[in-house]
């Protein structure tokens, strides 16, 4: 009925005490008095009291009120013809009434302030745990984006592992830089220098970058000088740099060199942001382990593109074998047959190349040799394929041109070589070329088929007196 009571068992107790100690009181003073109707009134007394006391209770005072009432009924008794109890007893029971009263607001406080202290130190837990949780949350979060980053880096060693085109593999580190760092935040570039002087190859996104903007300013020379990965808050705030020489739309930036062996410095990874303080530390850790692992890959592209160069290109004249010329004829062969499209063979030999090495050596048929390949290639267009046919002899493929075309190209091979000189040993010399033509689908259609009607042709031309060039079954000089 009332929950207080049972949240304070004292209390309980004390109403069970005062409701036992009225009956026994009532008991003495009816066998002194006898019965009467005052004596019913003041049996009554007590289920009175009783009630007013429970209810009195609620606020703090019901024993206060109990000890009260008690004390009426002593003074009451004289209604009653009975002598009115010890004054020294009635104060008594006033006293025991104010104490018990005194001692309950005592408990009562003091179980308020605990209550208080209590709750204060349940909230102050909770805001503390409530921080710690904001704080644990934001370290899970920032934990859990550094392992996806992490695992990500992994994948990406797997994938440059593999791929063994610098072409390709530039492209794969501009998408995978994008994904490390974030497309949102800015521009990413990429540039890888070769080491043999070729030119170097840049990727970036959004394109339309030069070289020069991410090898060649400050930034960039700063980055390869000290070998070291940049990071820059804001470029307008950083003493390292001049502002006069600075990109306006650069407000941050970090540059990671790829550094190759030796310490030489292979190319630069970059990002860029228009906004300042875009890029942090973990970034910049980030961007310095893809920088390495491009590097590593792109020296592992590069050894394997050269020893593919290697296993198909002429170590004297720096082009083609005749193992890869095979190959791309034959592909020219398939081309034809699925989308009927013609293509020439040229194949030409040097005239009287004996005569050379007997006169001027080796050394000296080298040197002719290696300028005329270089020759060659430059008439080639680029798409031909060019390739050393045997020891003086040479060979031209022209996808997509059909034979009067060709014949019309190695007729202007033909004289821009006996018009040119050629500087041997400190001699300058003049040479000639023998060239036979044939053409796909006009003379053959087999690859077999094709390099025979070429070289009758040269044979042809060597029979008639050398320095022409002639067509494949027509017998006839252009």
């Amino acid at each position: 009925m009332w929950p207080w009571l049972h949240k304070y068992p004292w209390m309980r107790r004390s109403l069970v005490f005062v409701l036992l100690l009225v009956p026994l009181v009532m008991y003495w003073e009816i066998r002194r008095s006898g019965f009467g109707y005052t004596t019913w009134l003041i049996l009554a007394l007590p289920v009175i009291w009783t009630a007013i006391s429970l209810v009195s209770t609620i606020y703090g005072s019901g024993i206060f009120v109990l000890a009260l009432l008690f004390f009426l009924y002593a003074n009451l008794r004289e209604l009653n013809g009975a002598p009115r109890l010890n004054l020294w007893f009635q104060w008594f029971i006033l006293a025991s009434g104010w104490g018990v009263l005194g001692l309950y607001k005592y408990r009562l406080h003091h179980e308020e302030r605990t209550h208080r202290e209590y709750l204060s130190s349940v909230e102050e837990r909770l805001v503390l745990a409530r921080e710690q949780y904001k704080t644990d949350l934001v370290i899970t979060i920032s934990n859990q984006k550094k392992m996806q980053k992490y695992f990500l880096l992994n994948r990406v060693s797997r994938v440059f592992g593999s791929q063994l085109e610098l072409s390709k593999l530039m492209d794969m580190v501009i998408k995978e830089l994008r994904d490390v760092i974030g497309a949102e935040r800015g521009r990413f570039m990429a540039a890888y220098v070769p080491p043999d002087g070729q030119t170097p190859l840049i990727r970036s996104v959004p394109g339309g970058i030069t070289a020069e903007a991410v090898l060649e300013d400050q930034f960039g020379l700063w980055a390869t000088q000290h070998r070291t990965t940049l990071l820059v808050g804001d470029v307008q705030k950083d003493f390292r740099f001049r502002l006069d020489t600075t990109n306006a739309e650069v407000r941050s930036l970090m540059i990671a060199p790829m550094l190759a062996e030796g310490g030489r410095v292979a190319g630069l990874v970059r990002a860029e942001s228009i906004y300042p303080g875009m890029f942090t530390a973990d970034d910049a850790r980030l961007i310095t382990i893809l920088a390495d692992l491009t590097s590593a890959a792109a020296e592992n592209a590069r050894l394997y593109q050269w020893t593919q160069e290697l296993s198909i290109t002429d170590g004297l004249t720096r082009i083609y074998l005749r193992r890869f010329f095979n190959q791309r004829l034959e592909e020219e062969i398939s081309r034809f047959q699925e989308f009927h499209a013609p293509f020439t063979l040229i194949i030409l030999d040097l005239d009287h190349f004996k005569r050379i090495n007997d006169r001027l050596g080796h050394l000296g048929g080298d040197q002719v040799l290696m300028q005329l390949s270089d020759l060659l290639r430059d008439e080639a267009r680029v798409t031909d394929i060019l390739c050393r046919f045997g020891g003086e002899e040479f060979a031209l493929l022209l996808p997509y041109t059909p034979s009067q075309s060709g014949m019309v190209m190695a007729e202007r091979i033909r004289l821009h070589i006996a018009q040119r000189q050629f500087q041997v040993l400190q001699e300058e010399i003049t040479i000639t070329v023998s060239i036979g033509v044939a053409g796909c689908p006009e003379h053959a259609q087999t690859a077999d088929g094709i390099i025979s009607e070429a070289d009758q042709a040269l044979y042809l031309a060597k029979r008639e007196g050398r320095n022409r060039a002639i067509l494949a079954n027509a017998r006839r000089r252009l």
